[in-house]
């Protein structure tokens, strides 16, 4: 009887041990300040579409939430009879959420991992956005050719941004807010910078319909991607007005470069690129840069302010009409391709570094 006992004793331990482990679900404590009417909360989740989970009562500006989900969602908790809404991650954690009734004023809200991610990505990246918010404010005023240099100040802003996002990316690669805070870079990342993300990001977000945009769109741009292929030929007038074939390049290495006159971060590009043009012209490297105006005084204005000393050519059409961007389907500038002797694509949206790299050490 005793070993009947302690064996049952032992089963009940076990079961006493699962419950511990077992999901305890999420429960919300929210407040919104000064609301002394009745109302209604809304609690909506936001991943693959706007869906309610639930709603609760808001008496003397109180309410609550009690339930369990599968993984962190991306969620929404929106109040009736005031235009304000409050967004977190949810996962199977307590939050306590203090909504304040107008935009003026922050709302608080303490509680979940994502949350705490999100909070110290911010933390971390504050001084920058005001930086950045600064800039921008600046940069706005000011005329198209006075823009190149805050461009570029603009740029070493997003490099630093950029450093501080993959570093909590590659500390929280399964990590929903991250994901998030990438979102809006995916459709404009070229196929090197999607193909990063794929391999940061855990596939575990594979639930999130943000995931599945990164993988859609990584799987879009490999198809896009030139590089062991033969770079499409074309023949397009230059500022004269004659056709240069790309093919009569063959026998040198070769950047195709697509810009545009107001593309403030292709012509910041230009500037850093000319050194090594005069350091291998000489050496079996040529450039040729397509331009995606539609105007021909501003493409030979920018030329002539920059002092661009190597091949231009356009079709004068814009982007979205220009037959050559679509062979190499460009949609965003500026796009670099690098052929070699052969004619044949190998890199694409090198940095001037590695461009260097690759031109010492074939062009010694």
């Amino acid at each position: 009887m005793r070993k009947i006992n302690k064996w049952v004793a032992i089963f009940m331990m076990g079961l006493s041990g699962s419950a511990c482990l077992a999901q305890k679900g999420y429960q919300i404590k929210g407040k919104v300040a000064g609301l002394d009417q009745p109302s209604m909360a809304y609690l909506y989740s936001f991943d693959n579409g706007r869906n309610l989970l639930d709603s609760a009562a808001v008496t003397n500006g109180s309410f609550s939430f009690k339930g369990t989900v599968k993984h962190p969602l991306s969620a929404s908790i929106q109040i009736k009879k005031i235009r304000k809404s409050v967004s977190l991650f949810l996962e199977n954690e307590n939050y306590d959420i203090l909504m304040q009734p107008d935009w003026k004023n922050r709302d608080s809200i303490s509680g979940g991992k994502e949350m705490s991610i999100q909070r110290a990505y911010e933390a971390e990246t504050a001084v920058l956005n005001k930086q950045m918010q600064e800039l921008g404010r600046r940069y706005e005023k000011l005329g198209k050719e006075e823009r190149i240099k805050e461009g570029e100040e603009m740029n070493a802003l997003n490099e630093k941004q950029t450093i501080i996002k993959l570093k909590y990316i590659r500390k929280y690669p399964a990590s929903l807010a991250m994901l998030h805070v990438m979102r809006p870079s995916f459709d404009v990342m070229n196929f090197k910078q999607l193909e990063e993300m794929k391999t940061l990001f855990s596939p575990k977000l594979a639930y999130s319909d943000v995931y599945s945009n990164l993988i859609q769109r990584y799987n879009q741009k490999k198809g896009e991607f030139l590089v062991g292929q033969q770079a499409p030929d074309f023949s397009i007038p230059d500022l004269a007005g004659k056709s240069i074939p790309l093919s009569a390049l063959k026998g040198k290495y070769v950047v195709v470069d697509f810009w545009a006159s107001w593309c403030t971060p292709c012509r910041a590009a230009n500037q850093k690129i000319k050194p090594l043009y005069e350091k291998y012209k000489n050496k079996g490297f040529e450039m040729v840069s397509v331009s995606m105006d539609d105007k021909k005084n501003l493409w030979e204005a920018a030329i002539r302010k920059d002092g661009l000393p190597w091949l231009q050519v356009s079709e004068l059409t814009g982007i979205e009409k220009s037959s050559v961007a679509k062979q190499y389907s460009v949609r965003s500038l500026p796009t670099v391709f690098l052929l070699d002797k052969t004619g044949k694509v190998i890199a694409q949206n090198i940095s001037e570094a590695e461009l260097e790299e690759i031109l010492h050490a074939n062009l010694k």
